[in-house]
């Protein structure tokens, strides 16, 4: 008898269609990106966060892709949906705590740090885009902490 193959669903269903609409808009002005590329980036930033908002305590450190980033960031502008995203059984809200240099952490190298990441969005269930979650990792020193602990801090942690 073999496993059930999971479906991997598409992390934008987790928000109302209109605001999943208006927030990849926000993120095409801001980036200059076609919108089709900018829904992509926002359906992949809404898997990090979910992924990482349910993430065990002891569970891996999961990094953030630099293409994916700036639809994080746009996210938090709206602070009421932000908030809301987070209000699921079992999540702990994702905290941004952009790294500076100064934080005097660790990081594994890009390469090490994001096929992980990816690894964890596809085994909680959504649907990765492998171009988007290239070696490239926000702040150039591989910070993109989701929290939760015993990850490291401060710079970069997001949890």
């Amino acid at each position: 008898m073999s496993a059930p193959v999971m479906e991997s669903v598409s992390a934008r269903t987790l928000v109302d269609t209109d605001f999943f609409i208006r927030l990849s808009r926000r993120v095409s002005k801001t980036t200059a990106l076609e919108q089709a590329r900018a829904e992509a980036i926002t359906d992949q930033a809404l898997a990090y966060l979910a992924t990482s908002a349910a993430k065990p305590k002891g569970a891996p450190t999961l990094y953030m892709s630099a293409d994916v980033d700036p639809a994080w960031h746009e996210f938090m502008t709206f602070t009421a949906e932000y908030d809301a995203f987070f209000q699921r059984p079992g999540w702990h809200k994702v905290h941004h705590n952009p790294c500076d240099g100064w934080g005097g952490a660790t990081y594994p190298a890009p390469e090490a740090a994001i096929p992980p990441t990816v690894d964890a969005i596809r085994a909680a269930g959504y649907a990765a885009i492998p171009e988007l979650w290239t070696t490239k990792v926000d702040c150039g020193d591989t910070c993109g902490d989701d929290g939760g602990t015993p990850d490291p801090l401060p710079c970069g942690d997001h949890g």
